[in-house]
Order: structure tokens, then sequence, then C-alpha cells
């Protein structure tokens, strides 16, 4: 039986290896999410089967892009304005658990806790593999309706230089992203 709580400092080794291994890995991954969760505005999710980590849903406050992209920071800003921004990442189930309702209850977890919050608004960035397939985008629409949206061909060209490897095409990565904000609300 799945069982579904917070993310918590112990469980940190556990989604950082996951990520790794489903998402991106490198230094730069590993020390960008301890230091969220140290934030004070972090928010995590976790999906578990007994002892063993099965899903995730982490993000933070904010901005918080897999590596900066200062002009697309810049734009995000000011379609958002005042109104309070947070940005989920790393939705991820493993693929013995997908299509068993797992990432829709940790997206509805994650959107109760942003209400909570009094966030007005979810930064996404879905990554789109080079088939042009979207994985996350689905589950992704039950925190809200997007109110922008922007797709980025090579969106994670630079990885290499954050000495970040994609798990699809390693240093090069040819994969672009669909970035979106998504209006949170009941």
């Amino acid at each position: 039986m799945v069982t579904y709580s917070c993310i918590e400092e112990n469980d940190l080794d556990q989604v950082i290896a996951l990520y790794e291994i489903y998402l991106n890995s490198g230094g730069y991954i590993r020390n960008a999410m301890r230091a969220e969760f140290h934030t004070g505005d972090y928010l995590g999710m976790k999906a578990c089967d007994g002892d063993q980590l099965v899903g995730f849903f982490s993000g933070q406050g904010g901005i918080g892009f897999t590596y900066p992209h200062p002009e697309l920071e810049s734009e995000i800003r000011k379609v958002a304005g005042d109104r309070k921004l947070y940005t989920p990442d790393g939705l991820l189930v493993l693929e013995a658990y997908r299509e068993k309702g797992v990432a829709g209850e940790l997206v509805r977890r994650m959107k109760q806790a942003l209400l909570r919050k009094k966030v007005a608004l979810a930064l996404v960035e879905l990554w789109i593999y080079p088939d042009g397939s979207i994985p996350a985008q689905k589950p992704l629409r039950g925190i809200g309706e997007a109110v922008y949206q922007k797709r980025i061909p090579l969106f994670y060209k630079d990885l290499k230089q954050y000495h970040i490897k994609c798990p699809i095409c390693g240093d090069d990565c040819s994969c672009g992203a669909l970035v979106e904000l998504l209006e949170v609300k009941e």
C-alpha cells in the first residue's frame, strides 16, 4: 500500500539518488537540492510502499530552473507581477507505480500545500524529450490552468557548464522545455 507524507531531511539521500538516476545528475543538482531543503520555503511530498520511496514531488519558493536562465527569469517576473510564485519540480514516480494514481496524488497534495502557503502561480519547467513527448504535462495540470506558456528548444543546452548530466542525452543535451505558469486556485 502506498502512503504519502512530507519529505524529511533523512529522505534527502534517497530523493537525490532517484533524481540523479531519472532526471538530472551532478554536484550542482545535489547541492541545489540540499540548499533548497534548508531555505524554509521548500515543499516536498513523498510516496512510499513500505520502506521504499516510490515517488516524490518537490520544489521551492520563487523561480528555480534546473540552472539559471536570466532573460527568461526576468520575463517570468514581469508576467507574475506581485503574485506569490513557487517552482514545483522533480515530479518522479518509479515505473512500477505509474498509471496507478501516485503522480496524481502527489500533485493533489502539493496543490493543497501551495494553497495553504497562499501561492498564486506555480512555475513548471516541463521536460520535452528529443522525441517531442512531455511526460509530466498531464499530471501537472492538476495544479491549475496555464496562464503563460513558452516552448523552448534546447533549453538544457548549457547543462555541461553546470556539470549536470541529462539521463537521456548525457553531456550534450538536446532536450527542450515547455515553461508554464499555472494558476493555483481551488
